[in-house]
């Protein structure tokens, strides 16, 4: 014939049942324990009582909800962006401009009295091991730029 604490808010906010309230009169007669527990009870909800009631904003509702939908996404970390693709463009590019003024027989060149001699940097540029490697760089940079730029946003769709 215990009651809860639950049915003794009950009592004291007044929505108790008529059952409840014969079984509470009855305790408080027969056990001191809880006459102490529901005066103490009592006191606590007198505290209550007293205290202000806080307004919730019109909007609360809409901000919690939203709240808990941006906790729920998963956190986006973005990695920086890499610039190496055009740095090897650069190197390249100046390579074959290299190329190409050392093949044009460079006429700037002829009028410095200082003999310059790129022979052995043409012999270099004219094997097949650099012309193949430079062109397995460039595919794969082309591969390598084909996978960030089409692939993976395809596939992330």
């Amino acid at each position: 014939m215990n009651i809860t604490d639950e049915e003794i808010f009950d009592i004291l906010d007044g929505i108790a049942s008529e059952e409840l309230l014969q079984r509470h009169e009855r305790l408080l007669q027969e056990d001191e324990e809880y006459q102490l527990l529901f005066k103490e009870y009592a006191a606590t909800h007198a505290l209550l009582e007293d205290l202000p009631m806080e307004k919730t904003a019109v909007n609360f509702t809409d901000k919690l909800i939203d709240q808990w939908e941006l906790a729920q996404e998963p956190e986006v970390i973005l990695k920086p962006k890499s610039h190496l693709h055009l740095y090897f463009l650069a190197v390249m590019c100046a390579l074959i401009v290299l190329v190409v003024a050392l093949s044009s027989g460079m006429p700037s060149v002829q009028s410095v009295k200082v003999p310059l001699d790129f022979s052995v940097l043409t012999n270099m540029i004219h094997q097949k091991e650099l012309i193949n490697f430079l062109l397995m760089a460039n595919a794969l940079l082309a591969v390598f730029i084909l996978d960030k730029k089409v692939f993976k946003p395809y596939f992330r769709m």
